[in-house]
């Protein structure tokens, strides 16, 4: 079993009979778990600048993930990626972007005053969402814009589905560009041989996993990993000393720790299991007349950790609903057309059982006429038109909007549907009656989408010319 230097020393600090005159200020007394709760004394190291403990801690987890070096991330792979992509893209630069991407790309375009060169990944249709970028459209990309200094990837995606890592990873270190993997959803690919490949091992540069997701860490728990020498690791550690706390819970640094270890350890027979319970469930629900099926691929495409059942008639809301208040069953996702059962390192056999029944009693027959999904018509790269750069658009002047009134005006935030927290539309991007009448119907199906308050938006105060000077760029 590999080391945990971090909860090693919490264990043997908290069983020390001690006057704690330092933070916090609970003394390690109340909760039992705060005994192990501490701040930068003598022997803890310190995050943003390790010698000790962390120092080993990164060490053990950089050897069992097969990278050059690692960071603890305190968080959350939000902090990780803001810190590569600002420290690969430096200040204005031009980044590759699938349309798929977490909102923390896109914050990390705010702080960085960055541009994107915006791409569109695949689609599955039934149910619709987006499944994987192609090595044809990156390659595109580079050669009608060159002046992109790297990617930043999102593999394997919120429904489970992975890219061709490897191709693009060359495609980009032919021409001298860097890619950076956002593996928030992967943290386990690393130690499954009977899953799609660490994105690490296909070539990336920099790799952000939660261990929180898949893995036993607590929430907020991530890792950065460094593959290379493509984006240099002393500006990723400036950036993260900038952007996390400097007050950083042990706590959650020590299940980091633990959770890559035990991930080591238990993931092939963990997801093993959760793989030929998958195939299993695949063939339950393949009755094309019946109302619910569950998506499948290949191993080396498709992470089978991730349960995406589709439902043809549009009910998966109503579904969930049922679910909860009859079985106590929640789940990760949940959209009219398509309900998302995430496993992880803790799913037992039993759970995936329960989960296979439960499914079962509410099945029911396919509906004649299918309904289309919402999003078919909006989600383009085309959406992200930037008629004021996002940087600058988001301290602009704005005014409240209905949002069924939004056609042809400037959007003052992001537009989020969550989960997975895509953004629909950025600060800055002129609103199509195509995506506002796709945003209402989510809105009035229920679907969470940040940014809709009351069905009410922000927008910026002028349209496409002010009485100030401001106008389309």
């Amino acid at each position: 079993m590999s080391r945990t230097p971090i909860g090693d020393m919490l264990r043997d600090n908290a069983g020390r009979d001690r006057l704690r005159f330092h933070m916090p200020g609970h003394k390690g007394r109340g909760h039992r778990i705060f005994a192990e709760d501490i701040t930068e004394i003598p022997g803890a190291d310190n995050l943003h600048d390790p010698q000790g403990v962390i120092a080993e801690s990164q060490r053990v987890i950089a050897s069992l993930y097969r990278a050059r070096e690692s960071r603890l991330l305190v968080g959350g792979t939000t902090a990780g990626i803001l810190a590569a992509l600002l420290a690969g893209a430096g200040p204005e630069g031009r980044v590759l972007i699938p349309t798929n991407a977490h909102r923390s790309v896109f914050a990390a375009m705010h702080i960085g005053r960055l541009s994107g060169h915006f791409i569109d990944p695949a689609f599955a249709h039934e149910p619709w969402f987006p499944k994987s970028v192609s090595v044809e459209a990156v390659e595109t990309a580079l050669d009608r814009d060159p002046e992109i200094c790297g990617m930043i990837l999102t593999s394997p995606t919120y429904y489970g589905t992975v890219s061709d890592t490897a191709a693009i990873a060359g495609a980009l270190h032919r021409r001298g560009k860097w890619l950076i993997v956002d593996e928030a959803h992967g943290a386990h690919l690393a130690f499954w041989n009977g899953g799609p490949r660490a994105a690490l091992d296909c070539g990336a540069d920099v790799v952000v996993s939660s261990t929180h997701k898949i893995l036993g860490a607590p929430t907020m728990g991530s890792v950065l990993l460094i593959g290379s020498e493509r984006i240099d690791s002393g500006r990723i550690s400036d950036w993260l000393s900038q952007i996390e706390s400097s007050s950083p819970s042990y706590l959650l640094m020590a299940g980091i720790e633990a959770a890559v270890v035990e991930g080591a350890e238990a993931s092939e027979r963990v997801f093993h299991a959760i793989a030929e319970a998958h195939d299993w469930a695949v063939k339950r629900f393949s009755d094309p007349a019946s109302n619910l099926f569950l998506i499948d691929g290949p191993a080396s495409l498709y992470d089978k950790s991730k349960w995406v059942f589709g439902v043809r008639d549009g009910s998966g809301l109503a579904i969930a609903q049922t679910l909860r208040e009859r079985y106590g069953l929640y789940f990760e996702m949940e959209t009219p057309e398509i309900l998302l059962a995430m496993t992880g390192i803790g799913t037992t056999a039993e759970d995936l059982g329960n989960l296979i029944e439960a499914m079962a009693r509410v099945n029911g027959p396919a509906p004649e006429n299918p309904v289309p999904p919402v999003q078919m018509a909006t989600l383009s790269a085309g959406r992200f038109n930037q008629r004021v750069p996002f940087w600058r658009a988001a301290d602009l002047p704005k005014r409240s909007c209905p949002l069924t009134q939004a056609a042809g005006q400037i959007a003052g935030q992001m537009l989020i549907p969550y989960p997975p927290g895509v953004p629909a539309a950025l600060p800055g991007d002129t609103l199509s009656p195509d995506m506002v009448s796709a945003l209402t119907a989510l809105v009035r199906q229920g679907v969470p989408v940040l940014g809709v308050e009351q069905d009410q938006i922000q927008v910026l105060a002028f349209n496409h010319k002010s009485n100030k000077g401001e106008q389309d760029v």
